[in-house]
């Protein structure tokens, strides 16, 4: 013991050397596991994250600066996989907390992303396939509004939302509540948005859906249901993916030259 230096006596009374050697007497007397005691954003074995502090940060527009820009989620930010629909309506209506290393974030409702929000053609391809389709059908619900405050969305009218919405959809698609409840429960939002569409609609709805869709045309082959609520689409009122317009040449230019403007005013 006399015999050891500095750097060895260090190393052996830091955190992770007394949880691994010392006595129960020794591990005992460690302070609470936090950032600054072990190293950061690692997991200690069979211990959750540790995270810095428990303070939820407001991811702003532009917060994060990664691959020569600015974003308003993380690189780390995925979607979650395999979502069910009542979950992925509350990250939809409310946004979520997303943790990227040792710092909470939240990230700002779903319904307000953008493709330029999204960092990667997998979550492009994610969010207009997967997100938009059954959540944007489930917004055209009859008399749905939905709060332009975010304080006044909380849990008891995502599920009173959702109870509405689901009744809208059961109104349009009712072939697939013909299974049982507890699988229809258990469908994801991929397999929603796969089977709210118009070719899927055509070919295994009830007379009453297919007499709900809308005539076949380019414009509207993506489209499911006619629309009892419009407007709540905004400006994409015509195509369920905004991505799937005929193509403009004169307004392509103005949506990236506007692109490229917002773009530089986010960088710093």
């Amino acid at each position: 013991v006399d015999a050891y230096t500095i750097g060895t006596w260090s190393s052996k009374i830091s955190y992770n050397s007394v949880k691994k050697h010392g006595t129960a007497e020794d591990i005992a007397k460690l302070p609470p596991p936090t950032a600054r005691n072990k190293r950061r954003g690692e997991k200690l074995k069979g211990e959750k994250l540790i995270l810095e502090d428990d303070i939820v940060h407001d991811a702003g527009p532009g917060q994060f600066v990664y691959q020569d820009r600015a974003w308003c989620v993380p690189e780390s930010f995925q979607f979650p996989e395999k979502i069910n629909r009542l979950e992925g309506w509350r990250r939809w209506l409310h946004g979520a907390i997303h943790v990227d290393g040792a710092k909470k974030w939240w990230i700002k409702p779903y319904r307000t992303f953008r493709s330029a929000d999204l960092h990667s053609e997998k979550l492009r391809n994610q969010f207009k396939n997967e997100w938009k389709p059954i959540f944007t059908k489930m917004m055209e619900a009859p008399g749905l509004e939905i709060p332009t405050e975010l304080k006044d969305i909380d849990e008891a009218f995502v599920q009173s939302s959702f109870e509405t919405a689901t009744g809208y959809l059961k109104s349009c698609f009712s072939f697939i509540f013909k299974a049982s409840e507890e699988k229809v429960d258990a469908y994801t939002i991929g397999t929603w948005s796969s089977k709210i569409s118009y070719n899927s609609v055509k070919k295994h709805g009830t007379a009453e859906d297919i007499a709900k869709l809308p005539p076949p045309t380019a414009r509207n082959k993506n489209k499911s249901c006619e629309g009892s609520n419009p407007g709540k689409r905004g400006r994409d009122v015509t195509w369920h993916h905004a991505d799937e317009a005929p193509a403009n040449p004169e307004k392509q230019r103005r949506t990236q030259e506007a692109t490229k403007a917002d773009i530089a005013w986010h960088l710093p």
